[in-house]
């Protein structure tokens, strides 16, 4: 059982309804203008279909209709909801509601995450096929065509495939068509990254160099006053004769070691004046060897000063600073062989684009060919059909036509143009399904398709609106017993005038129009027992019921037991 509940708020002359539905065959009876139509708008409306202010109730502001669907054994909704983060995996349900509003947006709600319309219809074609009138009727879609005779040829694997392909090749066409629109482009960008490349090679610039630069141009420049520093601050600490640091704090030292014969306390600064002295000692090994580090070397400093200008100017070349150049020299690099590559990408991408059109080729080819062989299996059983459900001596064609298959647009599907084709009394032409079937007779024929397909197909709720009309007696009949065994597999909901296939119905479902405080709105009862023998009786003689009509009933409902 995939639709569970089914609740309608303030729509047409529907103020509230709860419906309960469950497996099997569930008809929907009542008298014309009750509201058993408006029951299959509301869940029209709730699968994607347009929406209009007028469907709300007069006296209210707001519609709103609510659908509970199980969803455990149905892995492609389950599929669908968990590519777009709507399936929790603690439920298995899926809650599907959408709000229609006088002055405001209509609203959509899958698990109650917010949606949009689209999504609600893509969900709603894998919940509910719908085989009403003309208008809303699916097997009118070609999509629905294609779909029935790929069913029945079980080949999804194909399919998939197929698919997976054509996405393929028309994401490489439309990169191949980039690379052609920017080949002029990419050439020019190429000639200037190469031309700047060039010159940043020749420059071979290293990481750090620049800072190393500046700091040996500062000692270049100021050479002589580091020499004439240096050579003061070695006079004067350690080789002047007449004074100097080192001769003086070794004199106090002196005194000091003298004094301390007198007062202990001066041993602690004596300490540090010691160690001051040893570190002025120390000291002079480095300046002497600073000194003779200082270079006076003019060509020296003319070679810095040029490659510091030529590094400043690059950097300003590339909009960066002296430091940042050595990494923009790399993702230069980067740049220049990512469009080297795209240049020369057309030739493989050329060969991939070939290989895959040969794969795609021969996988449309086969399932064209297994199409055409269903085609023919499905036009013989569904015409078969037809006999028994009122269209004696029509026939229906279904014909394959596969494109040149080396000509034809990639496309998901395939390479066929799918066409259906029906005549509904001996001798005259087929001619489209479109053009030619009426609401009623098109029902049939879905009825007739869905019953040959019901052991292979994937849509768990089947709906059909007054698929008995402009038929009775014996045809009738012969749709409620396909209706019946159609619901073994499948959970079926329909809407009948006809008391042949509403007595077949596993759940009878009565829909009523009420007045009550000068209003008026539909009600809902499921009906059983004496209840449903009188409706039957009801469907069969008219408003008065007789005890041959409620005999007659009787013998109807026993006899759907046993079918």
């Amino acid at each position: 059982m995939a639709l569970q509940e089914l609740t309608i708020r303030n729509f047409a002359i529907i103020k509230q309804l709860d419906i309960e539905l469950n497996d099997g065959l569930t008809v929907v009876t009542g008298e014309t203008g009750a509201g058993k139509s408006i029951v299959l708008e509301a869940l029209n409306l709730l699968l994607g279909l347009r929406a209009d202010i007028e469907m709300i109730r007069h006296d209210q502001d707001q519609s709103e209709i609510t659908a509970l669907f199980s969803i455990s054994d149905l892995p492609q909704v389950q599929s669908w909801l968990e590519r777009r983060d709507l399936f929790d995996e603690s439920k298995n349900y899926c809650l599907i509601r959408r709000v229609i509003r006088r002055n405001k947006p209509t609203r959509c709600f899958i698990n109650d995450q917010p949606t949009t319309l689209a999504s609600l219809r893509e969900l709603g074609i894998l919940l509910v096929d719908i085989h009403g009138q003309h208008e809303h009727q699916s097997l009118l879609r070609l999509a629905t065509q294609r779909h029935i005779i790929d069913q029945f040829a079980d080949h999804q694997d194909k399919l998939d495939n197929m698919a997976a392909l054509s996405a393929m090749i028309h994401r490489i066409e439309q990169q191949l068509a980039n690379l052609t629109k920017n080949q002029t482009d990419n050439a020019d960008r190429l000639e200037l990254l190469s031309f700047q490349l060039n010159e940043l090679d020749e420059a071979s610039i290293l990481e750090g160099e620049f800072e190393e630069l500046v700091q040996e141009l500062s000692r270049l420049e100021n050479s002589q006053a580091l020499t004439d520093g240096i050579q003061l601050a070695i006079d004067q600490l350690y080789h002047n004769d007449t004074s100097n640091v080192t001769s003086e704090l070794g004199k106090q030292i002196n005194k000091l070691t003298e004094l301390l014969n007198y007062d202990k306390n001066l041993s602690a600064p004596h300490e540090l004046l010691n160690s001051s002295l040893a570190q002025i000692e120390e000291a002079q090994d480095s300046l002497e060897a600073a000194l003779r580090q200082v270079e006076q070397d003019p060509q020296r400093l003319k070679e810095v000063e040029q490659r510091v200008d030529t590094i400043i100017n690059l950097a300003r070349k590339h909009r960066c600073s002296e430091r940042e150049l050595s990494a923009r020299h790399a993702e230069l690099q980067t740049e220049y062989e990512r469009i080297q590559n795209i240049s020369n990408k057309p030739e493989k991408l050329q060969s991939e684009l070939q290989k895959h059109n040969q794969e795609y080729r021969i996988i449309a080819k086969s399932v064209s060919d297994k199409r055409q062989i269903v085609a023919r299996e499905l036009s013989n059983q569904i015409t078969e059909q037809m006999q028994d459900l009122g269209m004696q001596g029509g026939r229906l064609e279904i014909q394959v036509k596969p494109r040149d298959s080396d000509k034809a647009i990639v496309t998901e599907y395939g390479i066929d143009q799918i066409e259906y084709l029906v005549s509904t009394n001996h001798g005259v032409p087929l001619k489209s399904l479109q053009k030619t079937a009426s609401g009623g007779e098109l029902s049939r024929i879905s009825l007739a398709i869905q019953v040959i397909i019901s052991t292979q197909s994937d849509t768990p709720t089947l709906v059909f609106d007054e698929v008995d009309v402009g038929v009775g007696g014996k045809i009738a009949s012969s749709v409620g017993k396909r209706l019946r065994r159609l619901g073994s597999n499948a959970q079926v909901i329909c809407i009948t005038h006809q008391p042949q296939v509403a007595s077949q119905g596993h759940q009878h479902l009565f829909v009523d129009k009420v007045q009550h405080d000068n209003e008026t709105y539909s009600t809902l009862i499921k009906l059983k027992d004496q209840m449903r023998t009188d409706e039957i009786a009801r469907m069969l003689g008219g408003d008065e019921i007789t005890e041959r009509t409620r005999a007659h009933a009787q013998e109807m409902l026993a006899q759907s037991v046993n079918i």
